[in-house]
């Protein structure tokens, strides 16, 4: 398997051969849902929090009398039952994280990747060849690649990518120890450099 590498400016300067056992993986749509919704709630804050009746200030004095009122009965004016008391079953801070081992989230990069392949949405360049922040310079670069809602990827110390990215709707820039899954669900193309490309192989290669 085989793919062009082509500059920013859409010519194919050289092939690369694609490792089968990464870029062949069957469609896996279970283990996609998996990984890709632990993600997803491993963002959640689950700050939320209602106050129990253990929690509700107050209410220490029966609000009327036991019996004659025609009502129901009630001892404390902060009962679920009365105005301004307490939540019964509302929602309290939790962690929301679900557990998903390395070789579950590996093979649902995987199966992402090779997706991308199969479908032609997987554009490897040489260089993004950015000397300073510039918005114009990647649009320019991704309407010769010919995309648009893409996801960037280069192995770089510097922000330059990030910050001329970030300004651009449906496009987002990581770097290839960063990129997942969810990534690669989430935009139409994946834009990688060549040595981004050889990182993102080698934490296949980690044990």
């Amino acid at each position: 398997m085989e793919i062009q590498i082509k500059d920013i400016k859409g010519k194919a300067v050289k092939t690369l051969k694609l490792p089968e056992a990464i870029y062949s993986v069957p469609m896996n749509e279970h283990v996609l849902h998996l990984v890709v919704k632990s993600y997803q709630a491993a963002r959640r804050q689950g700050t939320h929090c209602t106050k129990t009746r253990a929690f509700v200030s107050g209410g220490g004095k029966k609000p009327f009398k036991q019996k004659g009122t025609g009502g129901a009965r009630q001892g404390t004016s902060r009962s679920p039952l009365m105005p301004g008391g307490a939540v019964i079953f509302g929602p309290q801070p939790r962690d929301y994280r679900e557990k998903t081992n390395q070789k579950l989230r590996q093979l649902a990069l995987k199966v992402a990747l090779s997706d991308k392949v199969r479908h032609g949405k997987l554009v490897v360049v040489n260089d993004f060849a950015l000397s300073k922040y510039s918005t114009k310079h990647v649009l320019g670069a991704l309407s010769a690649l010919g995309v648009s809602k893409a996801v960037l990827s280069d192995e770089r110390k510097d922000d330059l990518l990030h910050k001329s990215t970030r300004n651009i709707h449906g496009t987002a820039s990581v770097t290839p120890a960063e990129l997942n899954a969810e990534h690669l669900l989430r935009y139409e193309s994946l834009v990688i450099s060549e040595t981004a490309l050889n990182t993102l192989h080698q934490r296949f290669e980690e044990k």
